[in-house]
């Protein structure tokens, strides 16, 4: 790990940064990792989920993509008795 100096940070900021680890109850220190891995797309917790990539897409279908998309998937929820003899 490496440690970084925010040189000239300005005062509002620097407030707001203060006043959401304290609401948050998180030290600066673990606030700023946090905030800093989102803003680049890196999450500590889960390095594998990459959900946040897809977000944009989440719940953009229509009823008619639904009912299209379920029409579609219609054979695979039927099951043939002579599949499990």
């Amino acid at each position: 790990m490496s440690t970084l100096t925010i040189h000239a940070l300005d005062s509002v900021t620097e407030k707001r940064i203060r006043v959401k680890a304290r609401k948050e109850k998180k030290s600066l220190n673990k606030l700023l990792k946090e905030l800093l891995s989102g803003a680049v797309g890196v999450s500590n917790s889960c390095p594998e989920n990459h959900r946040a990539e897809f977000q944009e897409f989440s719940g953009i279908w229509s009823d008619k993509d639904l009912k299209e998309f379920n029409q579609a998937i219609s054979d695979l929820e039927r099951v043939d008795e002579k599949d499990w003899q």
